[in-house]
């Protein structure tokens, strides 16, 4: 895989908007989703980080209604919380995954809110960490 510079910001604002408020560990699992669904080419997985991270309705701090949002497209690397997505995100890149190959997160307060219809309740995690729970079972 090919990762460029606008990949890994884009990455890193995602995280910020997904999960800034987590440990370091759950933003580096984010990166891992990023970084799984590029390598394992699932379904009609896209072929970048940038595009996997910007594909629409797939991580909500993008969706044009999501309070994160404005937040995530704000910030910059003056922000001691955005330098910490993009050390996360460089991480992940060079390290093992230790995610089980999770390709979807949500909140474990959507999962008890039973969203999303499609698959959330059907399937079981593969990884737990902070308020966020992984998948690598659902296409």
């Amino acid at each position: 895989m090919i990762v460029t510079l606008e990949d890994v910001m884009i990455c890193a604002r995602t995280i910020y908007g997904e999960g800034r408020g987590g440990s370091y560990n759950g933003m580096k699992a984010i990166a891992h989703v990023f970084i799984n669904r590029v390598n394992l080419k699932i379904g009609d997985a896209d072929d970048d980080l940038a595009s996997t991270a910007l594909r629409h309705r797939q991580f909500s701090a993008w969706n044009e209604d999501d309070p994160n949002r404005p937040k995530m497209r704000a910030t910059n690397v003056n922000n001691s919380d955005f330098r910490r997505c993009l050390r996360a995100m460089l991480e992940a890149l060079d390290e093992p995954d230790f995610t089980n190959d999770a390709r979807h997160y949500m909140t474990v307060a959507r999962r008890i809110e039973g969203w999303p219809r499609s698959w959330g309740a059907e399937h079981e995690p593969c990884f737990a960490v902070d308020d966020h729970l992984f998948y690598n079972n659902v296409d």
